[in-house]
């Protein structure tokens, strides 16, 4: 089982303080397409899932196929499953919900791909 597909509780913190495991990367123009749907608008990406903005709500704990390709000199074509962790309605005047995703599994060669994109960009390449 991959890192990114191990679950495990998060620390607890206090108020307001970051609890996710690993950082997100906020991304712009990142088109991401879930069970072949029409693309999502992806608010950030990590090493253990992402968030996107759906105009559906989505129920908790779907499995999903997700697909997206990375920008930049990477290019790399990232596929694999995934489950429903939050869905949220960003506000009452509005008809749209963040939708975030744990990634479960990737397709052969995925993972690494990922993973080296965020931590290039981590770095500041690219």
């Amino acid at each position: 089982m991959s890192e990114a597909a191990s679950m495990s509780e998060r620390p607890s913190a206090p108020h307001g303080r970051e609890r996710r495991r690993h950082p997100r990367l906020r991304v712009e123009n990142l088109p991401l397409s879930l069970d072949g749907s029409g693309a999502l608008r992806v608010r950030d990406l990590s090493r253990s899932g992402f968030c996107v903005f759906s105009e559906q709500p989505m129920r908790m704990m779907t499995h999903v196929r997700f697909h997206f390709s990375l920008p930049h000199a990477t290019e790399a074509e990232i596929a694999g499953t995934g489950v429903v962790v939050r869905c949220e309605r960003v506000s009452p005047a509005i008809g749209h919900y963040e939708v975030a995703i744990f990634f479960q599994d990737f397709e052969s060669g995925c993972e690494k791909a990922l993973m080296g994109y965020l931590a290039d960009q981590a770095q500041g390449v690219g």
